[in-house]
């Protein structure tokens, strides 16, 4: 594939800076891109170079590619970002009315949100794919500009270089022919650059979120337990509502009706993981971490500390954590460390993306965010150790790659199909079923090569939903046609015989349905997605899913008794 330009643009003063501010271009800056061919793809290792006299607060580089594609595949970088297939001119300005938190929490670069069509990490076309091999040196983002040409921006973060000073990229992935085919030589390839985790065995859990949300308390997770280890599930994992607050993570809230400790030893008593959901990036505005450390907040150019998101149901703003700082690395580690101790073998963390935000850190200039974010998730690793398993959810995905175990590739599920409310131009970006389903079966390419793909959970619930009993069971599908990463998360008091035959079915097929996948062809409708022993076809506008066995009997046919249509 070959380059057509490349540019290097120098942030006009602060990290924060977005291309619409960008200060000029550098003219003391040589790049250097050695090219390394594969069997069906280039590989791109560039090297930049100050010969200047000045250090140079970087902003971006970018590389202008002869490629011009017709159709593209939106991806964002991270669990909840938009992936969707789209066209080169069809950015929805509408975006740009979205608040800049969100665009931020949505976009590697917030402010090509509307702008232009583009794509973190990753980005299928028609004609090929191209791909970052790595995301803990810098972030990437593909632009696709209207007339279908496509850019990588190396984004730098006002990355400071000195005078004879050099910094290496990250390695681009750049291929031209089938997509399908090429998009899974990069997640191979990409997953054995970054020594991706693929090895852990599937899981069979229950997570309390989607039924009780946050309202639970250690006998609603007691109830649930006793079924869940009735009926074969080696997993408990307690959601969101167990912690006092955003940002405390050391004991429960008050009238839980159980500690830690107690909590993890009575899930082992039965003979269960024990699992546990925390936000370890983020801070409630004035909770007592961001109270007592206002010194570990990502801050904005104005010193006070950055709104990574807004929350409703925690009571408002949300700070971020400053992972650059050596304080709250150690935070991290001895946090996780306690919660291992206390018999948490099994971590979703969630929100990470707040560790990457733009703003100012104790090491703004020497790091950039991606190497934030990297230092954040070795310091959970390190505490919790190599044994246990790390769900990663709301994150960066490829700068997780390596270091967690499973991650959340879509948008929560809901018990309804459709999306409702969302922002401007984001109807892919808000919980719903299909939301899910859509995002899950994009990103089917990157089960057992970078982690585990989790689709999100599993609602079978007859009572308490809007789900009809065929967008259940379409969904059950789709969650065993995507990895078999199996999570149910309704009150299991609610299961009745048909229910828990489907649990079983699920159970049954899972080890012939966790497999690398393909995707045959990312632009075609229906979708089919292939494993080594069975392949969904997929529609989530109809909605529509079937799902067989290579030898051609149907998996969760309806006619069967798994379900009723």
């Amino acid at each position: 594939m070959d380059l057509v330009e490349i540019s290097v643009l120098c942030s006009a003063s602060s990290p924060e800076s977005g291309l619409a501010e960008a200060g000029r271009t550098a003219d003391d800056v040589a790049v250097d891109v050695a090219v390394e061919h594969l069997d069906v793809a280039e590989v791109h290792h560039t090297t930049l170079r100050n010969h200047g006299a000045e250090p140079l607060c970087l902003d971006r580089v970018v590389v202008s590619y002869d490629h011009h594609a017709s159709e593209v595949l939106e991806h964002g970088w991270q669990s909840w970002s938009t992936v969707r297939r789209t066209r080169p001119d069809d950015p929805r300005p509408e975006r740009r009315d979205a608040p800049r938190w969100f665009r931020a929490e949505m976009h590697a670069d917030e402010a090509l949100a509307g702008v232009v069509v583009s794509a973190d990490t990753l980005l299928v076309t028609d004609r090929g794919v191209l791909g970052a091999l790595g995301a803990t040196r810098n972030l990437v983002t593909f632009v696709v500009q209207p007339d279908g040409q496509v850019e990588a921006h190396q984004l730098l973060d006002g990355l400071v270089v000195e005078p004879g000073g050099a910094v290496d990229l990250e390695d681009l992935f750049c291929g031209e022919g089938d997509p399908g085919v090429l998009y899974d030589r990069y997640a191979e390839l990409a997953g054995a650059h970054n020594d991706a985790r693929v090895d852990q065995p599937g899981v069979v859990g229950w997570c309390s979120w989607y039924h009780y949300f946050a309202d639970i308390d250690a006998q609603v997770i007691g109830a649930n337990l006793a079924l869940a280890a009735d009926r074969g599930c080696a997993l408990v994992q307690i959601d969101d509502g167990w912690q006092p607050e955003i940002g405390t993570w050391d004991r429960t809230k008050p009238g839980f009706g159980g500690t830690l400790d107690e909590l993890g030893q009575a899930i082992a008593a039965e003979g269960l993981d024990a699992g546990l959901w925390t936000a370890p990036f983020c801070a409630i505005e004035g909770g007592q971490l961001a109270t007592e450390h206002p010194e570990w907040l990502i801050r904005d150019s104005d010193g006070r500390p950055r709104k990574a998101l807004f929350h409703q149901g925690w009571g408002g703003w949300v700070f971020a954590l400053d992972t650059t700082n050596a304080e709250v690395l150690e935070h991290l580690r001895s946090l996780y460390h306690r919660l291992r101790l206390a018999g948490f073998r099994y971590h979703k963390i969630d929100f990470c993306f707040a560790a990457a935000i733009p703003g100012q850190r104790a090491r703004s200039g020497e790091q950039t965010r991606a190497q934030a974010i990297r230092l954040g998730l070795e310091a959970i690793r390190d505490g919790i150790g190599e044994e246990a398993f790390l769900l990663g959810c709301g994150a960066p995905l490829l700068s997780a790659v390596g270091i967690v175990d499973a991650m959340r590739v879509s948008e929560d599920v809901a018990p309804y199909w459709a999306p409702r409310l969302f922002f401007p131009g984001y109807p892919e970006s808000t919980v719903a079923v299909r939301n899910a389903v859509e995002q899950s079966a994009l990103r089917a390419p990157l089960h057992r090569r970078w982690f585990l793909n989790d689709p999100d959970c599993l609602l079978l619930r007859p009572t308490e939903t809007e789900l009809t009993e065929a967008e259940r069971l379409d969904l059950a599908r789709c969650v065993l046609g995507t990895g078999a990463y199996l999570m149910f998360s309704d009150d299991l008091a609610t299961y009745g015989e048909r229910e828990w035959r489907l649990v079983e079915q699920l159970r049954t097929h899972r080890r012939d349905a966790d497999s690398p996948l393909h995707l045959v062809d990312p632009f075609a409708t229906p979708l089919v997605v292939d494993g080594l022993a069975m392949s969904l076809q997929v529609d989530w506008e109809t909605p529509a899913a079937t799902l067989r066995e290579h030898r051609g009997h149907e998996v969760l046919a309806a006619e069967d008794g798994v379900h009723p249509a």
